[in-house]
């Protein structure tokens, strides 16, 4: 990386010829011997440029590398893979990233999808075994198993019925060749169906007939996934239950708070008095690794509890949604806290929830609204009005909206401007842009029995 004071007006050639000559003796090439100045000083500016161009060159060339363009890019190394290398049961990254995440639920009927040779394929339930579900699961991340079964292939969204594979002799979660061994290609299932999965009861809660600004106060067991992120006893944020030992919640929740002993849990609970609820320690906070605090980019975090919570409907896990699942703007969904009820205010005792309608990101980017700064792992959802909104110490609870009876974490609460002002809806990072992220940590973590 070049620094910039190379290139202000008081900078010389010299500076430059200085700078790749240093370059020169930092690998093993040695730099011709200049016992005099043999150039002219006329000819300086044409070198000087002649020099940025070449550097400039080298950049954009490892910068071409560094994107990867048709290939898979190594997060933990400058490196690039062919995309037939992943998911082949060779470690060919660093940290192994590209043996992770080859399996994912995909549209709103949860279709089981594997990554081989080269590209996503939908799994036939031709060959298909109930025992290979467990495994399955395992390569999401998550250690329990509810069921699998049969969908037409007709009833698939279009895009997840290109490219077909079919599965056997796929028992062991802990060998990752076993995935790669375990596939046969497909041009069409010969049953007519594909499998899909369900591996945590999830989304659930009592039947029921607005950080919250202009909402009304919860109800016990209304919102079972909502958890209360105290830090030295604290409350700081809010975060979603998402299994029995893993919280999602905003990256700069934890950014600057990068202790997991000094964090802990509190859920089950509407008001902040009940002392009936004892705090779950935290084992481990893991954030975006591409987090901008700047920009808000990428403002999603995991914390995995010590223990598992014990979920007994005053505690229950919010469901993910699916890889491809669309939630169409005007959709009515819901968000909770205990947060201020109004700007500046104190964080409220009692936990408050509020109706809020999506918005698209067209919308949202609107030069009135935020001008252009809403990039597409993120998510509108309020009243262009104001009135209602999340405020102070809602950060990463939950955008939560329901489908066919089950709630579906769609946002986690990222950042506004005031609370509740008018053309200022909150912003959410948008969960199906992290479900890569999100279940690789799972599963990494699984595997690696921490």
């Amino acid at each position: 990386m070049l620094d910039k004071s190379f290139f202000t007006e008081n900078s010389s050639c010299f500076n430059f010829t200085e700078a790749v000559v240093s370059v020169w003796f930092l690998g093993d090439i040695q730099p011709p011997s200049m016992c005099h100045v043999l150039i002219s000083p006329k000819s300086l500016p044409y070198i000087c440029v002649l020099l940025l161009v070449v550097i400039l060159a080298v950049a954009i060339g490892l910068g071409a590398q560094y994107n990867c363009i048709g290939k898979f890019r190594c997060r933990s190394s400058f490196k690039c893979i062919q995309k037939s290398a992943r998911c082949n049961g060779v470690f060919n990254c660093k940290e192994g990233e590209d043996e992770y995440g080859c399996v994912r639920l995909s549209g709103k009927k949860a279709v089981l999808q594997v990554f081989t040779s080269g590209s996503w394929r939908t799994v036939c339930s031709d060959d298909w075994k109930a025992e290979y579900g467990n495994t399955t699961c395992k390569h999401l991340g998550f250690s329990s198993y509810v069921s699998s079964g049969y969908l037409p292939v007709a009833a698939v969204e279009k895009q997840f019925k290109r490219h077909f594979v079919s599965l056997s002799h796929w028992l062991s979660a802990d060998q990752v060749t076993s995935l790669h061994n375990a596939t046969n290609l497909r041009e069409e299932c010969t049953s007519g169906n594909v499998i899909i999965l369900k591996c945590l009861v999830c989304g659930t809660r009592a039947s029921y007939g607005p950080r919250i600004v202009g909402g009304n106060a919860s109800s016990p067991q209304q919102w079972p996934w909502q958890v209360s992120l105290q830090f030295h006893g604290l409350h700081l944020c809010g975060g979603s239950v998402i299994t029995p030992r893993w919280i999602i919640t905003a990256a700069h929740c934890v950014y600057d708070l990068y202790l997991p002993s000094s964090w802990s849990v509190q859920v089950g609970f509407v008001t902040r008095q009940d002392t009936q609820v004892h705090p779950y320690s935290v084992e481990k906070i893991i954030y975006h690794r591409n987090y901008k605090p700047k920009t808000m980019g990428n403002d999603i975090a995991l914390m995995k509890l010590a223990a598992p919570l014990a979920l007994n409907g005053h505690i229950e896990p919010i469901c993910l949604p699916n890889f491809g699942e669309q939630f169409p703007e005007g959709k009515m969904c819901w968000i909770s806290g205990w947060g201020a009820t109004a700007e500046g205010g104190e964080t409220s005792e009692t936990m408050n929830y509020a109706g809020v309608p999506l918005i698209s990101n067209t919308i949202c980017n609107h030069r009135d609204v935020y001008g252009g700064i809403i990039t597409p792992s993120m998510l509108c959802a309020g009243f262009l009005k104001g009135g209602v909104d999340t405020c102070q110490g809602d950060s990463g609870g939950p955008l939560a909206c329901e489908d066919m009876s089950i709630w579906k974490l769609v946002g986690t609460t990222s950042f506004g401007v005031g609370c509740a002002e008018e053309n200022k809806p909150g912003v959410y990072s948008r969960t199906t842009s992290f479900l890569d992220w999100i279940h690789e940590q799972m599963e990494v973590n699984l595997k690696s029995g921490y």
